[in-house]
């Protein structure tokens, strides 16, 4: 799930904390497995939706300003520690790789920004 600080972001939290109330919103640091698991991810670049990106003249990553320049990934977890939602906050960070075949110039400008492979295999799938 991704949201900004718009309404949406305020009427996403609302609807997931009636349908999870047991399970609190918490922040994802860079030292979390969840950040070493498959890819190298040392923080959350902000990266800004392709669309975005270039009606802005393919400048720039805050698409609100100042309301958005810094981005959030957070989770929800149950009981042993598993995620059962994972949303990011003023960041497209998947668009970071999802964008290679749609626009060289995005993909090469974020790719690096929005992850880095591990050298080898992670342990959770040795």
């Amino acid at each position: 799930m991704i949201f900004g600080v718009t309404g949406h972001g305020k009427h996403w939290v609302g609807e997931i904390t009636r349908v999870l109330p047991e399970y609190p919103i918490v922040d994802i640091d860079p030292e979390h497995m969840m950040m070493h698991a498959l890819y190298e991810v040392e923080d959350i670049p902000q990266i800004p939706s392709i669309q975005w990106w270039r009606r802005n003249g393919r400048r720039g990553t805050s698409e609100r300003g100042r309301e958005s320049e810094t981005p959030h990934l957070r989770a929800i977890f149950d009981p042993e520690g598993r995620p059962l939602v994972v949303m990011t906050h003023n960041t497209d960070i998947a668009d970071g790789w999802e964008r290679e075949g749609e626009d060289y110039d995005f993909f090469y400008e974020f790719l690096s920004r929005s992850l880095r492979p591990r050298d080898q295999c992670c342990p959770i799938l040795a």
